[in-house]
């Protein structure tokens, strides 16, 4: 996607780009590129999904994450043990991956699973940043304003591109 190189490349101070590599055909239209997908029980969860199965079809490298946000121990509470809800909602998140892996069938093997877990929010942001991923798929949703409470985040704390399925 020239658009998108172009987009990368142009922030202040840079140097523009070479412009015949700029335009050459090495351009593989996105394979061969690290993709995130993350994934929630749902139909635009499986819409990502099928998104990013497309993309590993290709030849890019996949991995599918769900979040599992977690509530803060209360300060009373001297024990080092998880509570029952952050519990609940790890396992919901396990459950989730384990649909992902079902919907991917043989790709599958080709890809790599996690939850993310924290409190209040897990750290997509910094964890897309450090597995420098190109692109970002998430699942829309109809009733949050801008599709996904992540998508803002996401575009101004990474260079990578974040699409709404």
């Amino acid at each position: 996607m020239p658009g998108y190189k172009l987009a990368r490349m142009r922030t202040l101070g840079e140097p523009l780009p070479n412009w015949p590599e700029f335009f050459s055909s090495t351009d593989d239209g996105g394979a061969n590129k690290r993709v995130a997908v993350v994934y929630q029980s749902s139909k635009s969860g499986a819409a990502a999904l099928r998104e990013a199965a497309e993309l590993v079809a290709s030849g890019s490298e996949l991995w599918v994450a769900t979040l599992a946000p977690q509530a803060e121990r209360a300060r009373c509470c001297k024990s080092q043990c998880e509570g029952p809800y952050n519990i609940a909602v790890k396992e919901e998140a396990a459950r989730e991956l384990a649909e992902a892996r079902e919907k991917l069938g043989s790709l599958a093997e080709r890809a790599t699973f996690t939850v993310l877990s924290g409190s209040p929010q897990p750290p997509l942001a910094s964890w897309v940043a450090e597995h420098e991923f190109g692109l970002v798929l998430l699942p829309r949703s109809r009733f949050t304003l801008g599709g996904n409470p992540f998508a803002r985040i996401l575009r101004k704390k990474t260079r990578a591109e974040v699409r709404l399925v």
